[in-house]
């Protein structure tokens, strides 16, 4: 076969559908085997037929030796009483009578009355086997017969395979068995069908079956390919009814727990992860919008006003002008925030993780807060000291979101309180106030974009409602956990924990300084 004749026949097979590959799959190897099976069969049909021959001659030389040591007395219609099968011919030479007893079957022996094998040797001779070769030799020939096989074994009977001009073949055993009369030499034997047209038949009637199987082969591959696939197109149809309009289709995940089941399991599962994404994602679209719409609207505003009456009036100019200045500040922050964000979510923004104190970073925060003059008392507690891996520029935003949250919520006056801790574990630093506080229902969700809480719109606080997410994704980066406690009245607590930083770890960055 030719390398093009190869490569196309497997570009063939590669390009066939999975139910396709699974049936010629399954129906080539049922095929294989069938084929190895009949072949054996084919080439030992002889030899099972041999075996099957001389267990039928043994049983009948068997019952014919039972029936002697009883004392019976033997005639030719007790020998055809005998023959456990019909097709088993016998001869008996009794030593004492010097009498040829005959057992066929059918109306006439096909070997003993054809003249083909009379099985006549020299009367009254009982030698050992091998004295009687050339003699029997001599007698088969005449019969048109040759020994073709001759073997002896241990209970003292002979086995002739003999075969004539018509490759017509016989089995015959040969014994001798002494009994209260005398000795009796039986010989049973029997034709062998492993002839040319018994094995022209045997081949076809084997062909047949095979061809039979190797069909049924093929179709109940066709019915399991079937069965098996089942759930792969359920995942295609699904698959194809699922838009970005309507991802609420799901799977079935009925039947049982297979390799199929589990494929279901994780397809619904990764529809419910990008119906969770789209769905933040449109609610993230649509609070920038409405939160770029509010400063926009703004400083559309205040342009008119100073185009209709403020290049006569400075006070309507100032107010116009600190107001658009304002605004697009806060624009500016709300951008910044979303392009931190949007870099974060897409793997893009640069973490530079190194040895640094907690303490450093909490007591530089609180520094700055006094030198603010925010009119609020600020606490700093040191327990510990706690050195973390992280990168120092993005703990120190994430403290300053807590410390800016903690000013707008906390009236002037008020206590805020950063501290430093560690255990065997992990380190810890939490930024607490006692201001206005959360309530139980919202604490859930403070962490989700754009989320604030209602009251603090009603009382005019600004913000954008980022900060908390952005510190979130922080922590997240850094492979902690952050935490809230709040009360409303009372205050609220953000908790940051931080895994310690390990022996190694210190050892590597003092090999890079």
């Amino acid at each position: 076969m030719s390398k093009k004749s190869k490569s196309t026949i497997f570009g063939s097979i590669q390009h066939m559908t999975i139910a396709r590959k699974i049936t010629l799959l399954y129906g080539g190897i049922f095929s294989f085997s069938l084929f190895i099976i009949s072949l054996f069969m084919t080439l030992n049909i002889t030899a099972i037929q041999q075996r099957t021959i001389r267990r039928e001659l043994a049983t009948t030389i068997f019952n014919i030796d039972e029936y002697l040591r009883q004392g019976k007395i033997l005639s030719n219609d007790a020998l055809q009483d005998l023959l456990d099968n019909k097709y088993v011919e016998v001869s008996v030479y009794s030593e004492k009578e010097q009498v040829y007893y005959y057992s066929h079957f059918g109306e006439g022996s096909f070997l003993l009355q054809s003249g083909e094998l009379k099985l006549q040797g020299p009367d009254g001779y009982f030698g050992k086997e091998d004295e009687l070769t050339e003699e029997r030799q001599r007698a088969f020939a005449e019969d048109g017969f040759k020994i073709s096989v001759q073997k002896e074994d241990a209970e003292n009977c002979t086995e002739y395979i003999l075969e004539n001009n018509k490759r017509q073949q016989v089995m015959l055993i040969s014994t001798i068995i002494p009994s209260k009369i005398g000795f009796y030499r039986v010989e049973a034997f029997k034709l062998i069908g492993a002839n040319s047209n018994f094995l022209q038949g045997f081949i076809v009637k084997l062909a047949t079956i095979d061809f039979i199987g190797i069909f049924c082969a093929f179709l109940i591959g066709q019915y399991i390919s079937r069965r098996m696939l089942q759930p792969v197109e359920a995942i295609r149809s699904a698959a194809e009814r699922i838009t970005i309009e309507d991802l609420s289709q799901r799977i079935e995940t009925d039947g049982p727990e297979d390799e199929m089941k589990e494929l279901t399991v994780t397809f619904n599962s990764m529809i419910d992860r990008l119906e969770n994404s789209f769905q933040r994602q449109n609610q993230f679209v649509s609070d920038a919008s409405h939160e770029l719409r509010t400063p926009i609207s703004v400083i559309q505003g205040y342009a008119n006003l100073i185009n209709r009456w403020g290049k006569s009036d400075p006070d309507i100019l100032q107010e116009s002008i600190d107001s658009i200045l304002s605004e697009t500040e806060h624009m500016s922050a709300l951008i910044r925030k979303l392009l931190f964000l949007a870099k974060g979510d897409q793997n893009r923004m640069l973490v530079q993780k190194k040895l640094v104190s907690l303490n450093e970073i909490a007591g530089e925060i609180v520094r700055e807060l006094e030198v603010l003059e925010v009119h609020r008392q600020i606490l700093f507690e040191e327990k510990d000291k706690a050195e973390i891996w992280g990168d120092p520029d993005l703990i120190k935003q994430l403290l300053w979101i807590h410390a800016e949250n903690a000013l707008k919520y906390t009236k002037e006056g008020g206590l805020i309180t950063v501290r430093v801790w560690k255990d065997k574990k992990n380190a810890y630093v939490f930024v607490r106030d006692d201001g206005a506080g959360i309530s139980a229902e919202h604490l859930p969700r403070i962490f989700d974009r754009f989320y604030r809480v209602d009251q603090s719109r009603n009382k005019g606080i600004s913000g954008t409602g980022l900060g908390l997410s952005i510190a979130k994704w922080i922590m997240d980066s850094h492979f902690g956990q952050i935490s809230v406690e709040s009360k409303v009245g009372e205050g609220t607590t953000f908790m940051n924990a931080f895994a310690l930083c390990t022996k190694q770890k210190k050892e590597g960055q003092k090999k890079d300084s």
